[in-house]
């Protein structure tokens, strides 16, 4: 009895073995089309084609295209591809390849080898696509500039179905060299964690870094950047409908005519970001550019789509700042030879409800603005003192020890600089 439950038992997993990869290759077929039609609905610059698809027992073989597109200016790039899937037991791994090769006739820009694409499916949804790039050289004759680079990796990890996506890149190196310039990176990673809000937002939490950047003109001082990143965060507030959106970045070293200056860093900040707003305003502006792309075609409508979409602007940044919101930059924080530059800048709309949020923007717009510069900067460099000497000269700025201040607050349309009353126009 044993036995034979051991040869049962044997026999489940042989024919298992055998079928889930048939089973799986049929759920990967369904996949794709779900991730084509879910990517084509989601954006217009970007259109998956898919055309032969044979599926096999054990692999499968299918024909596509990428079509990408420019929505303002109408132009297309295509892309014929060919992907090979081998079918697992519990997912399937696709190999994507150019039809026409990674690299242009008569060129070898990888050598011997050549990038790899590919996209690993599981059957509860799971992907994972990866860029593998190798090491390569790329020259243009006609402008005499070379690109070449260590190669890197770019992975996406999503789910079908699921507005969430995490990007990692892996980038050692990279140089553009020609006769005016060379441009070097060293080490650039990236880390962003993405999830749908609501339309075109997305929110999430990411961080962009770069160990090393090095610009060497022929003629002039080279600049070099050591240890640049950029940290971003979004998150949804108020049962969604508004987002608070924070960007840092910061620089240890910058290196220039024989300085070492650092550290450097810029705080930005969004705060009650209207969601559905922000998506109109954003839905607008796409109007106003396909407007403009029909005008230059000769479209005798174009005209009345320019004025509707120029409309719809307006009342959608009515919309927005009748939600209420604040934006700008909270510290900034730079370094010269001759010390340290200073400030912060913010804007306010406390919002508005009823008849009122359908006046102009802004009566009631809010801020303040403070910088410290030191007096030195203005007085050793004459580029800067260009600039400076006339607001010194009304009051704009004024000088405190061996610093100039500036100090500027924004209400009732009446900026207050340094004591001064400067009425503006409602300009919104």
């Amino acid at each position: 009895m044993k036995r034979q439950w051991i040869m049962a038992s044997a026999g489940v997993v042989v024919v298992a073995g055998i079928a889930l990869p048939y089973g799986t290759g049929y759920l990967t077929e369904q996949q794709w089309q779900q991730a084509s039609q879910e990517v084509n609905g989601s954006q217009t610059w970007l259109e998956m084609q898919v055309g032969r698809y044979d599926r096999g027992f054990w692999s499968s073989e299918f024909e596509g295209t990428l079509l990408l597109r420019d929505p303002a200016g109408g132009e297309e790039l295509s892309v014929p591809y060919l992907a090979r899937v081998s079918h697992g037991v519990t997912g399937s791994l696709t190999d994507f390849k150019p039809v026409n090769g990674w690299t242009p006739a008569g060129e070898s820009w990888f050598g011997d080898d050549a990038p790899r694409l590919t996209a690993e499916t599981r059957l509860w949804g799971s992907a994972v696509a990866e860029l593998t790039v190798p090491k390569f050289s790329i020259t243009d004759d006609g402008n005499v500039e070379t690109v070449f680079g260590s190669g890197g990796v770019v992975r996406v990890n999503g789910s079908l179905g699921a507005d969430a996506v995490d990007i990692s890149a892996d980038w050692p190196s990279l140089v553009i060299a020609s006769e005016e310039v060379d441009l070097r990176l060293s080490d650039l990673t990236l880390e962003q964690e993405m999830q749908r809000l609501s339309g075109d937002i997305w929110i999430g939490e990411g961080t962009l870094a770069l160990q090393g950047l090095e610009l060497m003109p022929a003629n002039a001082d080279a600049i070099m950047l050591r240890g640049l990143s950029l940290y971003s965060n979004s998150e949804a507030i108020n049962d969604n409908s508004a987002l608070d959106s924070f960007i840092t970045i910061k620089l240890d070293e910058l290196q220039l005519a024989g300085d070492t200056l650092g550290p450097h860093h810029i705080e930005f900040a969004l705060k009650g970001l209207n969601v559905k707003a922000w998506n109109a305003v954003s839905r607008s502006v796409t109007d106003m550019q396909l407007a403009a792309f029909a005008a230059e075609n000769g479209d005798p409508t174009a005209f009345q789509q320019q004025m509707q979409a120029m409309s719809d602007v307006g009342e959608s940044m009515q919309m927005l700042a009748a939600a209420g919101f604040s934006v700008g930059f909270p510290d900034i924080h730079l370094v010269s030879p001759e010390g340290p530059l200073q400030g912060k800048v913010l804007i306010t709309h406390p919002g508005a409800a009823g008849d009122s949020a359908s006046q102009l923007i802004m009566p009631a717009l809010e801020g303040e603005m403070e910088l410290s510069i030191p007096l030195a900067l203005a007085d050793d460099n004459e580029a800067v003192r260009m600039q400076t000497a006339p607001l010194i000269k009304e009051g704009l700025l004024v000088t405190e020890g061996d610093r100039l201040f500036l100090k500027a607050t924004l209400k009732d349309l009446v900026l207050n600089v340094n004591g001064r009353a400067i009425p503006l126009p409602p300009l919104l």
